[in-house]
């Protein structure tokens, strides 16, 4: 494997399910933010609005990101390659047309390399059934036109809104996490050998989030930190949550994991947001583990100023940029 460079009665009820437990006070986290890394494209291309939900991976010397990208008519998913982080605006940018299901909505990537595959896999979502949760895989992540078309990757069984489908394994078994009517966060599991088929029946194991619940294995510990979105009238943050086993039970430790008031604008960097959104922790290795340190993070996050906020949701100009744990 390759190393990379690269979260009373009804009180009592709520802590034996797992999803209520407090299990730190928290110190707030300071983070270094320095200018964005990837903005918008020109007119008339299919990113032109903005640029969000990241998924990065470095893999053969060079930086690969998935991401969603918006023009003036629909949510895509695309994708661009550079040598540094800081490249991204001037590389190519390439539309994954060919992972498009019956519409052209694709939207929230998420990339790891399946170790027993041999292939690449994008999880993602697209409208077929309100936001089904599809895949497409690859045997090169470097050629974008390689990339096959959809598939279902499990029959959604409830009339709630699902979002942000995303993917984690252990030794054994694959899991697939998602939020439901931006709220709970739900699990299923399959086993490897069946994966990407063959997922068992939800079970609700975090609430009280907005979406964006992102998974990761600690390096070198049993443990695993879910990332989780909050919303408070349209402003973004991170908060975080912790777990023996992916299925948990999990333990709130935070709601200021990170927002926008942590972040600290380095080397002259003019303010280019003030939130935290819909991000991605440079991970330490590029499979399905989805390892990182949290000790010493960067994430690759979407961001956007208050005052940018007067317009409907699709037209938010979002761009992305890095933010590093303040030592």
């Amino acid at each position: 494997m390759i190393k990379i460079f690269s979260i009373s009665v009804f009180v009592i009820f709520f802590w034996n399910l797992g999803f209520g437990q407090n299990d730190t006070k928290s110190t707030k986290n300071q983070w270094k933010v320095g200018d964005p890394i990837f903005e918008k494209g020109e007119n008339d291309t299919f990113d032109e609005i903005s640029v969000k939900d990241p998924t990065i991976v470095f893999y053969e010397n060079e930086w690969h990101l998935f991401y969603t990208a918006r023009a003036n008519n629909e949510y895509t998913t695309g994708y661009v390659s550079a040598k540094d982080l800081e490249s991204f605006n001037d590389a190519a940018r390439f539309e994954l047309k060919q992972i498009r299901g019956k519409t052209r909505y694709g939207c929230a990537p998420q990339i790891f390399y399946f170790e027993p595959h041999k292939k690449w896999y994008l999880i993602y979502q697209n409208r077929d059934a309100n936001y089904q949760p599809v895949f497409s895989t690859n045997p090169e992540i470097s050629n974008p036109k390689l990339w096959a078309v959809p598939q279902k990757l499990i029959d959604k069984d409830s009339r709630a809104k699902w979002i942000d489908f995303w993917v984690i394994a252990d030794k054994t078994k694959v899991y697939l996490f998602y939020t439901e009517a931006h709220s709970g966060v739900m699990v299923r599991s399959t086993k490897i050998k069946d994966f990407p088929g063959n997922w068992g029946k939800s079970k609700k194991i975090f609430d009280d989030v907005h979406e964006a619940v992102h998974i990761y294995k600690v390096i070198g510990e049993n443990e695993f930190h879910m990332i989780y979105e909050l919303n408070d009238k349209g402003v973004r943050s991170f908060g975080l949550a912790k777990a023996d086993h992916l299925e948990g039970s999990w333990k709130r430790v935070t709601d200021e994991y990170a927002s926008g008031n942590q972040l600290k604008f380095i080397n002259d960097s003019k303010q280019w947001t003030e939130m935290v959104s819909h991000g991605e922790v440079i991970r330490t290795e590029y499979n399905q583990e989805l390892e990182y340190d949290p000790k010493n993070c960067r994430w690759i996050i979407q961001g956007i100023m208050e005052n940018e906020l007067n317009v409907n949701y699709p037209s938010l100009p979002w761009k992305l940029g890095i933010m590093r744990m303040n030592e």
